[in-house]
């Protein structure tokens, strides 16, 4: 297994390629201690991210908030927040809280991560690049396979496709099942024709979990291309299920009132 010193070396390696300026910031003598919110504010926190996960914003957003008036110096009520503002399609609301985290936690690797993610939504490849990268140098940092798969998802939707290539291949390597960066291969190899090593790297996406939708329409194409007919037949069965039962599953819209 790769150590993290040399996973954040191919990172650095890919930005390099790309042309960014700069380099991942180095780590400080006098850094805090990792963010630690109030226990009222992590209940908060707990609880935005469930409802987040089930889908209701709304309630996911008045709970960050709620952690963030509990602990407005608390770096993670802060990401909080502006995930769930980006659920709500507010997603220049949601940038300030994430830069008000990263005031509070500039050498966190979660606030770096999320941070690198929403500068990736606002179309800044390279700065959300360097972002991930930075999170690497975070020597507390549990998760630096995410920073890795979204560095590659990022690249990939620039275009960069060897980048992309070397960031979910470093992911892989420190966690073999990792559902982004199995996909993220997938469709890099897609994209090139491949569609035996494609379909390889999608089998290995499903023995871990049930493919998303997206992940479906292109087993579907994938399938087609390798000329199998069968299997593409059942995906496209999978995809009209997982249709059905989110049509079945999401409520009525309610046209007789507007929200202001």
């Amino acid at each position: 297994m790769l150590r993290l010193e040399r996973v954040a070396a191919v990172i650095v390696a890919a930005l390099v390629v790309a042309g960014c300026a700069g380099s991942p910031a180095s780590r400080t003598a006098d850094r805090d201690e990792p963010d630690q919110p109030s226990p009222i504010a992590q209940r908060s926190i707990n609880a935005a991210q469930l409802l987040l996960d089930r889908g209701d914003a709304e309630a996911a957003l008045a709970e960050a908030q709620t952690a963030v008036r509990a602990d407005p110096r608390s770096a993670a009520a802060h990401v909080m927040r502006g995930m769930a503002l980006e659920a709500l399609g507010r997603g220049i609301e949601a940038g300030e809280d994430y830069k008000e985290a990263l005031d509070l936690a500039p050498t966190s690797g979660p606030v770096l991560n999320a941070y690198g993610a929403w500068l990736c939504r606002r179309g800044r490849t390279d700065d959300a690049l360097k972002a991930f990268g930075d999170a690497l140098a975070d020597d507390d940092y549990r998760q630096p396979t995410q920073a890795l798969a979204n560095a590659g998802s990022c690249a990939a939707e620039a275009g960069r496709v060897e980048q992309a290539e070397l960031n979910f291949r470093a992911a892989l390597t420190l966690s073999p099942q990792n559902l982004q960066a199995l996909a993220g291969m997938a469709r890099l190899e897609h994209r090139r024709g491949d569609a035996l090593k494609a379909r390889a790297f999608l089998q290995r996406r499903e023995a871990v979990a049930p493919l998303m939708a997206q992940e479906l329409a292109m087993a579907i194409e994938i399938e087609t291309a390798a000329g199998d007919e069968r299997a593409a037949a059942r995906y496209r069965n999978q995809l009209a299920t997982l249709a059905a039962q989110v049509e079945a599953a999401t409520p009525p819209s309610d046209t007789g009132s507007s929200r202001q």
